[in-house]
C-alpha cells in the first residue's frame, strides 16, 4: 500500500526532489520557519510584557525613530514608518523582541530606505559605507534590557538622495547608545522635532554659483561708466574761463 506522499510524487513528478517546483516549495517552507510572527509557536506559554520590558521597548523605539533622518528638502515619504511592536512574550525569556525602525523616502522618482536597529543577533561589515554596526552581536537580543549594539542601513539605487541620507546619519549619537541608558521618550521626541532636513545635491548644483558670479560682476561693469562724469567739471571750467576772457575783450 503506497502512502499518500508516495502517491503524490507518482501523480505529480514535478514535486519530486531536485525539480525546480520542489526546490521552490522547500524555499517557501524555510522562509516560513524563519518568519518572526511564528516565533510564538515555540513558546510553551505566553505572558504579558513586564513593566521593565515596556519601558525599555518604548525608549528604544522612540530613540530609533528620532535617529531616522527627516525627509530631505523637496522629498516625500513613500508610506508610514515601519516600527516593531511589543506583543505577547514567551514565559521564561526576557527582552526577546525586535527593535527596529524603518523609513521610506522618495525624491525625483528615486527611492531609498533607512533602517536603524538595536540588539541585532548578527552584525555585518559593509565596505560600501551604506551600513555600520556599533557594539557586539546580541544572540539573546535584549535579554539584559540594555543596548548591546546598534545597526543602521541605507538601501536604494545610487542617487543623490541615498548619499544625502547616508551623510545625515548621526554616527556619534548611535554609537553613544551602546552600553549606556537610552534617552527618555520625551528627549528623543525633542531631538526629532529639532532635526533639520538635508538639502539633496542635484546634477546642476554648480550652475547657480556661476550665475551668481555673473550677476555680481555685471552691475560692477555697468556702473563703471557712471564714474566718468566726474571728469566733466574740467571742460566746463575751461568753457567758463573762455567766456570770461571774451567778456574782457569786449569790456563787458
Amino acid at each position: 500500500m503506497k502512502t499518500s506522499a508516495e502517491l503524490t510524487l507518482r501523480l505529480n513528478p514535478a514535486t519530486q526532489p531536485g525539480t525546480a517546483p520542489c526546490r521552490w516549495l522547500a524555499a517557501i517552507a524555510a522562509l516560513g520557519l524563519g518568519w518572526p510572527g511564528l516565533a510564538l509557536a515555540d513558546c510553551v506559554d505566553t505572558r504579558k510584557a513586564t513593566a521593565a520590558e515596556v519601558e525599555f521597548h518604548g525608549r528604544a523605539m522612540a530613540a530609533l525613530v528620532a535617529a531616522l533622518p527627516p525627509v530631505p528638502v523637496g522629498g516625500k515619504l513613500q508610506n508610514k514608518d515601519s516600527v516593531t511592536s511589543l506583543g505577547q512574550q514567551c514565559k521564561g525569556t526576557t527582552g526577546d523582541f525586535n527593535l527596529e525602525a524603518t523609513r521610506f523616502y522618495e525624491l525625483n522618482f528615486r527611492k531609498s530606505i533607512v533602517s536603524v536597529a538595536i540588539n541585532a543577533r548578527q552584525l555585518r561589515t559593509d565596505p560600501t559605507g551604506l551600513s555600520e554596526s556599533y557594539g557586539v552581536a546580541s544572540p539573546s537580543r535584549s535579554a539584559a534590557l540594555k543596548v548591546n549594539n546598534v545597526v543602521w542601513t541605507v538601501s536604494g539605487s545610487d542617487s543623490p538622495l541615498r548619499q544625502a541620507l547616508v551623510d545625515a546619519m548621526d554616527r556619534t549619537r548611535l554609537q553613544g547608545w551602546v552600553g549606556k541608558p537610552l534617552p527618555t521618550v520625551a528627549e528623543s521626541e525633542a531631538l526629532a522635532s529639532q532635526a533639520v532636513p538635508a538639502a539633496v545635491a542635484g546634477p546642476a548644483a554648480g550652475a547657480p554659483a556661476a550665475n551668481v558670479s555673473t550677476v555680481q560682476t555685471t552691475p560692477q561693469s555697468a556702473a563703471a561708466p557712471a564714474v566718468a562724469p566726474a571728469a566733466a567739471p574740467e571742460p566746463l571750467k575751461d568753457a567758463v574761463d573762455a567766456v570770461n576772457k571774451l567778456r574782457g575783450l569786449f569790456g563787458r
